[in-house]
């Protein structure tokens, strides 16, 4: 009880930080929180920062980010509540409530092995919610030594040892406006970007994800222009060049639809090795039961260890689905699992060093 007081108490002070705009306030935090870590700044861009504590001693890395996106339609992001055992907050699940286990699990290991050194070691990385995803890309370069990571981010309590890739894109339709009483004339750039989408769909075998939509106005004329944000999802065994050029293809030659490419990345795939069988054996001495493999069907940075040649797990309890939406929360359960789980990670570390 008194560990699972600690990391709520810790969750709720993660949350009250706000991350979304600027990282330095979290990050003075955790590293007067952890004072008895010691820590460098690796400049990132600007002021921005990552928080990091390697040493080649300690191949294992683990690593999780700081910011968040922003509150969104969320009321009262940074003040967290609990209700009916789940914790509600911005960055709640994604991945304060992981960092706040992290925190707790290092306590708990400084208490219970006072005279051993932490076996891991750390990366608080900034800017993962942003398309540049600058911290990990940077953080690379001082990751010489570090074989392994354990990427922190909410897999529904999952192993995975996969990531899903994606081709994000932009399609832009311009076209004559004209009055709205006679719509007929207009080669309205609604139904034809629209038209576009279910041109990829039909031609890929898979739906595309709509991000955002922008056209019209309130005045009584066709729109004169459409424009979508989108992506596709890019499976196991595809490459997300030839999907671009596929759907580049598809849309500019058959329909005259202007394609923008935003971003791709390819699945990712990492063996079963040293770190997954360590992580799982931290599960099923804590959980009581075998873990439960799968993808992780989001962008994280394990993307940027794997062209680094790092092994890398992705793990954490807690809803993605959840996450980036006004109701993103964490079970207080879940935190009593990932605090468990990070603690006997540190334990078998340690007793393999």
């Amino acid at each position: 009880m008194k560990t699972l007081e600690a990391v709520k108490e810790e969750l709720f002070n993660l949350i009250s930080i706000p991350s979304h705009r600027e990282f330095s306030k979290i990050l003075e935090y955790l590293e007067k929180r952890l004072d008895y870590i010691q820590f460098e700044k690796q400049p990132v861009k600007d002021k921005d920062y990552n928080l990091i504590s390697i040493d080649p001693s300690r191949p294992v890395l683990i690593n999780t980010h700081v910011d968040t996106v922003p509150p969104i339609r969320m009321k009262n992001p940074f003040k967290p509540v609990e209700i009916d055992g789940k914790i509600y907050g911005r960055g709640a699940a994604d991945t304060k409530g992981l960092i706040a286990s992290l925190i707790v699990a290092l306590d708990l290991f400084r208490d219970r092995y006072p005279d051993r050194e932490i076996p891991v070691s750390l990366a608080f990385t900034v800017d993962e919610e942003q398309n540049s995803a600058l911290g990990s890309e940077v953080l690379v370069n001082n990751l010489e030594g570090i074989d392994y990571a354990v990427v922190l981010e909410p897999t529904y309590g999952k192993i995975c040892v996969k990531q899903m890739g994606t081709v994000e894109f932009k399609l832009k339709v311009k076209s004559d406006s004209y009055h709205a009483s006679e719509f007929e004339r207009a080669d309205n750039p609604v139904k034809k970007v629209f038209s576009a989408i279910k041109r990829i769909e039909s031609r890929l075998g898979r739906e595309v994800n709509i991000l955002s939509f922008r056209s019209g106005w309130e005045h009584y004329a066709t729109p004169d222009e459409a424009e979508v944000l989108a992506e596709i999802k890019v499976y196991e065994g595809e490459k997300a060049d030839q999907l671009e050029k596929l759907i580049k293809g598809t849309v500019e030659k058959e329909l005259d639809v202007n394609y923008k490419g935003i971003d791709k990345e390819d699945f990712i795939s990492f063996p079963e090795g040293f770190i997954f069988r360590k992580l799982c054996q931290a599960y099923r001495a804590v959980i009581g039961k075998e873990p439960q493999t799968g993808v992780m069907p989001s962008w994280t940075d394990a993307a940027n260890f794997k062209k680094a040649g790092i092994e890398c797990v992705i793990f954490g309890f807690g809803s993605l689905a959840d996450c980036h939406t006004e109701r993103e929360y964490i079970t207080v359960e879940e935190l009593k699992s990932n605090t468990a789980v990070l603690y006997s990670l540190l334990t078998i570390l340690s007793q393999s060093r």
